[in-house]
């Protein structure tokens, strides 16, 4: 059974629940940052409001006026992020893209949609310092998948500068292979196709909307396929879809991610959609390389348990 992609993608009617009393969604204001303190050594308060600050950013629509601002300002100018499932991001404009762009539209095919509500479920902080641990279960509306309400956890560390902004961040999506396979059992469903058919329709989703984002943004120096014909082989016919843990690898997966930041700057992204990858889709790593990253500049270890100098991340 054939049914177009655009039939599946409806505008979301969100509403705004409450989750565990805290008052979360597109119509609540987002919480001030606390002011810039001249030092990184905050309260546990306030390393608790800059952790909800960022939270209720993330959220639709409040993340589509970060987007629209480029150089989100709850960004360090030169941040560093990593997010287990894909790759490292460096720099606030890099960051304000990903974080936030690439959770901003309902009408536009994606994995997860638009994220509508959050619960932190666990944190920690030291006094006196500038870094928290966080896990924060996110309700996200998958416009694509008939608008399906789907928990996703994500574990966090994130640093902040004296100014309160984030200035390093790691990132953990729990079960994300769990959540792909709900995904695609409500294609199923949808299509009433087995679990093999809605692994070849979404592949065929994909490849579309990629397809369609590379003509009408990676044009003239930028790109990447010689047309649409080829650019759909390479999609469904050269590389994998990909497993749950290779968005940053050479897999449609990856390049479903990037696609949705080709239009902030196709000279950066087009590569990313295209047949190299542009060094973020590619499989440049073994596991054990990526594993031993040495990534941040900044250990995540606090100087009074006496353990940098055992920080192989470093």
């Amino acid at each position: 059974m054939h049914i177009p992609w655009t039939s599946l993608l409806t505008a979301a009617t969100l509403l705004t629940p409450r989750v565990q009393g805290t008052r979360t969604g597109p119509s609540s204001s987002p919480s001030p940052s606390p002011r810039p303190k001249n030092t990184t050594q905050y309260s546990i308060q306030e390393l608790w409001a800059l952790e909800k600050t960022f939270w209720d950013n993330f959220l639709y629509p409040a993340n589509l006026e970060q987007t629209k601002a480029i150089n989100s300002t709850l960004f360090a100018p030169d941040i560093q992020g990593r997010v287990d499932i894909t790759r490292v991001f460096n720099g606030s404009t890099l960051n304000t893209e990903y974080l936030f762009g690439l959770f901003s539209d309902p009408t536009h095919l994606s994995l997860v949609g638009v994220p509508i509500a959050y619960s932190i479920t666990q944190f920690t902080a030291a006094a006196n310092t500038n870094l928290a641990s966080a896990t924060t279960v996110v309700t996200f509306n998958a416009t694509s998948f008939g608008n399906l309400l789907l928990p996703v956890t994500i574990d966090t560390w994130i640093m902040w500068n004296a100014a309160g902004q984030i200035e390093q961040y790691d990132a953990t999506f729990r079960w994300f292979g769990f959540l792909v396979d709900t995904l695609v059992g409500a294609l199923a469903q949808q299509i009433n196709g087995t679990t093999a058919a809605a692994t070849a329709y979404l592949t065929q989703l994909l490849a579309d909307q990629i397809c369609a984002t590379h003509d009408a943004y990676c044009t003239g120096a930028n790109q990447q396929y010689a047309d649409r014909d080829a650019c759909y082989a390479f999609l469904t016919q050269s590389i994998p879809l990909g497993k749950d843990y290779e968005l940053g690898r050479n897999t449609l997966l990856c390049r479903e991610v990037h696609e949705h930041m080709v239009q902030y700057d196709p000279a950066v992204h087009c590569p990313h959609i295209g047949p190299t990858g542009g060094a973020y889709c590619v499989d440049d790593q073994s596991y054990s390389q990526k594993v031993l990253q040495q990534y941040f500049r900044t250990s995540w270890l606090i100087p009074e348990v006496g353990g940098a100098g055992q920080d192989v991340w470093l």
